[in-house]
């Protein structure tokens, strides 16, 4: 008996930091599940084309699977999925938008450039990704960008206003890539 109790309070000290590691350890949660893509750019140049988007990376060291920081480490940035299926599906939405025919792992275009993502370093404040493409297995562009946007006013900084500079970090990004006439130069 005395030991099935002490199992229930080790269950229940696991579950708690478990969910403190989940929630950003004590941190205001900023949603991340309303992405549209939104982009200042002529993208038609991309209609039609075909891209393979591969999964992404994780091996940003400032991220858990789950969430990503602010630099003050006030704010968590997450949803219910992993934080680089969060950009892959950004990218996925942004890739239709901008006129491409994407396929996947689900259902491959292996003809098709092959593109992938690894987050090398994620804050509110800065994004750093390397982007990959290969063709019939040969690496045809590697490219590492970097964007940042300069901090908001701490009366700014509500979750709503950080969900929707997230957004506009995560559409600069992509546009970014699209814009980059190396990787133009691969599929046009």
């Amino acid at each position: 008996m005395k030991f099935g109790k002490h199992i229930g309070h080790v269950f229940a000290a696991a579950c708690v930091i478990i969910a403190i590691m989940v929630s950003g350890c004590g941190s205001a949660r900023v949603s991340l599940m309303n992405f549209e893509p939104e982009f200042n750019m002529d993208q038609s140049a991309y209609e039609g084309k075909h891209v393979y988007l591969m999964n992404f990376e994780n091996q940003a060291n400032n991220t858990s699977i789950w969430y990503y920081l602010s630099p003050d480490k006030k704010f968590s940035y997450g949803n219910d999925t992993f934080i680089h299926n969060y950009f892959w599906y950004s990218f996925h939405a942004g890739l239709v938008k901008a006129g491409f025919l994407v396929s996947n792992l689900d259902n491959p275009d292996t003809s098709a450039p092959a593109m992938w993502l690894t987050l090398r370093s994620i804050t509110d404040a800065k994004f750093s990704v390397d982007l990959t493409v290969q063709l019939k297995g040969i690496t045809v562009f590697a490219e590492h960008y970097v964007i940042s946007e300069p901090p908001l006013l701490d009366d700014q900084r509500t979750p709503d206003n950080l969900e929707k500079r997230a957004y506009k970090m995560t559409n600069r990004l992509i546009e970014i890539i699209l814009s980059d006439p190396g990787f133009k130069k691969v599929f046009i």
